[in-house]
């Protein structure tokens, strides 16, 4: 496969350009990201703060009870992940006590507000409150047409809480659905406090309490050093390990897409704080917006082998999760 300079050409030869066909896909891998508004949070009634997150790894091996007992964090992580479960769930977290992980059975045809059956959520978090603490987690995400226009305004997604007893815990709003290609899909939007955890909380139902992003792309397999950018076409995700930005490096994922109008983007997919470094790294220029790549290995079929580009993406203002339109790319010779 070779890359040519021509950018029409070059996201052709990404295979990832939106199909016509519609054809059925089925939810077994991806994330959902939970950015929670402290401030949102602590101004309810019931002074809610989170006390400890445990991801997918971190809540693997722990019983509801050893997490509730873990000392208080120092600070409240920017974001929550929840990794998606497949259609089966490996041991742990099976067989813990007082654990309800759900598997899961989305499926849908083209349209994922066609969709029937739940996507099973990996995570647990514990808060506090004047009335004593909680503890929430192995959700599910679900889509429900008869919540549109409830009280929270939902876009007919919601968030279920199956620790313990299932919980209607948060309305998704503002919803926006792009689909990546016939068996993906990403969304992004707000998230709102559901009846059910109104009642708990003696919270007004629909109060936002933060944004998300869903996609249910899985993670590009680590095939490579980590310290090396690169583009999978497996999975439509491109992994920067090092962007320097304002001499503060951070590690970015964006997951490719093209855009109602035909231009090729990326969204945002996580970012934080990285100690690596690379003598190729990205540079972010805040002051412009740009992106600059000076060497992205293509993955071809999990296969490092692949061909080396230099390209560059701008920022376009006002989305969330951030979308940044590419702008250049061409190859690099041998």
């Amino acid at each position: 496969m070779k890359i040519k300079s021509n950018l029409k050409t070059a996201l052709a030869l990404t295979g990832l350009v939106l199909s016509a066909n519609v054809s059925a896909g089925s939810v077994t891998t991806g994330e959902f990201v939970l950015d929670f508004d402290e401030a949102g949070l602590l101004n309810l009634g019931a002074q809610v703060k989170n006390v400890n997150w445990f991801d997918s790894a971190a809540s693997a091996t722990k019983t509801p009870q050893e997490m509730r007992d873990t000392p208080p964090a120092d600070s409240v992580p920017d974001s929550f992940t929840f990794k998606v479960f497949a259609a089966s769930i490996p041991t742990p977290p099976v067989g813990l006590e007082e654990r309800a992980p759900q598997v899961s059975t989305f499926e849908y045809e083209g349209d994922p507000t066609s969709g029937t059956g739940m996507i099973g959520l990996a995570g647990f978090h514990v808060i506090s409150t004047l009335a004593g603490g909680m503890s929430m987690g192995d959700y599910g995400l679900s889509y429900d047409a008869s919540r549109i226009g409830n009280a929270a305004d939902s876009s007919g997604w919601f968030i279920t809480n199956y620790h313990a007893f299932p919980l209607k815990s948060f309305d998704l709003t503002n919803v926006e659905i792009t689909i990546i290609d016939d068996e993906n899909f990403s969304m992004a939007g707000d998230v709102v406090i559901a009846d059910d955890l109104a009642l708990m909380l003696s919270a007004e139902e629909g109060t936002d309490v933060g944004d998300f992003s869903f996609t249910t792309v899985a993670d590009a397999d680590p095939v490579i050093d980590g310290s090396i950018a690169n583009y999978s076409f497996a999975t439509g995700i491109l992994s920067l390990p090092v962007v320097m930005a304002n001499n503060t490096t951070y590690s970015a994922s964006f997951h490719f897409m093209v855009l109602d109008d035909g231009r090729p983007a990326l969204e945002l997919r996580s970012a934080e704080p990285s100690s690596l470094s690379a003598e190729k790294h990205a540079m972010f220029d805040m002051s412009t917006g740009v992106i600059t790549m000076s060497e992205v290995v293509m993955l071809d079929n999990a296969d490092s082998s692949g061909d080396k580009v230099k390209a560059t993406m701008k920022l376009e203002p006002g989305y969330f999760p951030s979308r940044f339109i590419l702008t250049a790319i061409e190859p690099i010779a041998e």
